[in-house]
């Protein structure tokens, strides 16, 4: 079938099997992540993290459960309705589907504050830097909702529906270029400065993690946005691939997060994968760990953003704190 009449029954049947993949390997990653928390107790626990990751799961668990069973009535209980299960999916105004969508909202706006938190944490707790994107985050609440909003009328499928789930996709995947922009950037200049003269700099596998993470969050909101244009306002025919990634959305922006907390709990950031930086000319090596100083010496930026060399936490591998 061709590409440009990609039919919505076959669109939610191909996400059911592939949110039900992601969901599972959320699973995995997501117990093993707090079986290494808390079994680690030399490890400081961060309970925002945690919280956050529990409530992600609990929110991916309830939306696959949602899905499914749109599935189910779909494809058993109304296949024998006037239209069938493509009637069926294409009603967005039915309760199970406004239910599954207020979900999918919400772990949008978690996974972005985690994001943004995350962000904050690298910068060394700077409020201006994130103010952009802590402003985003509050207008992809806003939109999104807003968008939800619209299924409770009497027909769904206006005009003003579109903008606000425009909007809503729009200003969330904003939120994860410009944040993973600025703690890349940070890391990479964090790094820079840290060098003196030749440095045989490794990045920590961890610091990477929490890079393409954010990549990789960003090019799946990107792929939704344009599958989204693309995709027809009311279901029925045209190009509705735009449900495949959609209801996969809330396993990927789970799985990113409890990932790195998992990577780093095992022991990813040993002295195997840490950076090292000269302490002087003719030195021998000394470790580099990225860590925010808490307090604010002579020498840092009245800003109190992070310098270089003395203001990086140069411990040993045991002693390492990511904002994870």
């Amino acid at each position: 079938m061709a590409l440009s009449n990609f039919p919505i029954d076959k669109s939610y049947l191909i996400a059911t099997w592939l949110a039900s993949a992601f969901w599972g390997a959320f699973t995995v990653i997501f117990i093993f992540s707090l079986i290494s928390t808390f079994t680690q107790k030399s490890r400081p626990r961060n309970v925002f993290t945690i919280a956050a990751v529990i409530a992600m799961y609990t929110l991916s668990t309830v939306h696959i459960s949602l899905v499914l069973t749109r599935i189910i009535e779909a494809f058993i209980v109304h296949v024998g309705d006037d239209g069938g299960a493509i009637s069926y999916l294409a009603n967005i105004g039915l309760p199970l589907n406004r239910s599954k969508d207020m979900i999918y909202v919400t772990t949008i706006v978690m996974a972005d504050t985690i994001l943004l938190w995350r962000c904050l944490m690298v910068w060394n707790k700077n409020y201006w830097v994130i103010a952009l994107p802590g402003l985003l985050v509050l207008t992809t609440a806003i939109t999104g909702y807003g968008a939800i909003a619209h299924y409770f009328l009497p027909n769904p499928y206006i005009p003003e529906t579109v903008s606000w789930a425009i909007g809503m996709l729009i200003t969330s995947m904003a939120t994860n270029i410009i944040v993973t922009i600025l703690t890349a950037g940070r890391i990479w200049q964090l790094t820079r400065r840290s060098s003196l003269g030749k440095s045989n700099i490794r990045y920590n596998y961890v610091i990477l993690m929490i890079i393409e993470s954010g990549l990789v969050m960003a090019i799946s909101k990107t792929l939704e946005f344009i599958l989204f244009e693309l995709a027809p306002d009311n279901g029925l025919d045209g190009l509705n691939a735009l449900y495949i990634v959609m209801d996969c959305m809330p396993q990927i922006m789970g799985i990113c997060p409890t990932a790195i907390i998992l990577a780093v709990n095992r022991g990813f950031s040993s002295d195997e994968s840490i950076g090292y930086v000269p302490s002087s000319k003719g030195m021998p090596l000394r470790p580099m760990v990225f860590q925010a100083s808490k307090s604010h010496s002579p020498a840092s930026g009245d800003d109190g953003s992070l310098l270089p060399s003395h203001d990086l936490a140069f411990t040993s591998s045991k002693n390492q704190e990511f904002p994870v």
